[in-house]
């Protein structure tokens, strides 16, 4: 009997980052994703991304966060975690501060990053064409 090999769940991080007004920032990805039968289109999200090998999920959201933003910050706690419903991919959602020492530097992702955006927790939903994870909504009380 063969063995069944499982399959491997690829990991991202995303980093709920607030400015010291309260605005958590928002990038718009140049490449947006699109759900499985298209009908829905990925185009505001947090920053972060992948875990590269060797890292742990705290360096990547660092990394991510910077290269996508040009902010220095510091992972403060898991706010939320859940399954992509539509991808085999494990999402975790972490709060993050800013770190302010002589400001943001210009993006450096051009090729992933098309613009950043810092908004009000109210006006979020506007941004989002997708759902929300439930835990970043009671978060962000919205």
């Amino acid at each position: 009997m063969k063995k069944k090999e499982k399959t491997v769940q690829k990991e991202i991080v995303l980093g709920i980052v607030k400015n010291p007004t309260g605005k958590i920032i928002l990038i718009s990805r140049v490449w947006p994703e699109k759900s499985l039968d298209g009908s829905t289109t990925l185009t505001w999200a947090f920053p972060g991304g992948n875990i590269d090998e060797g890292e742990t999920p705290k360096e990547a959201l660092i990394r991510e966060i910077r290269n996508e933003t040009g902010l220095k910050v510091s992972v403060k706690k898991k706010i939320s975690a859940r399954i992509h419903p539509q991808f085999n991919v494990s999402i975790k959602y972490y709060e993050c501060e800013m770190v302010l020492s002589g400001g943001a530097r210009p993006i450096v992702d051009v090729h992933e990053v098309e613009s950043v955006k810092w908004v009000s927790p109210s006006e979020i939903r506007n941004y989002f064409t997708t759902d929300i994870d439930p835990g970043v909504i009671k978060f962000l009380k919205i």
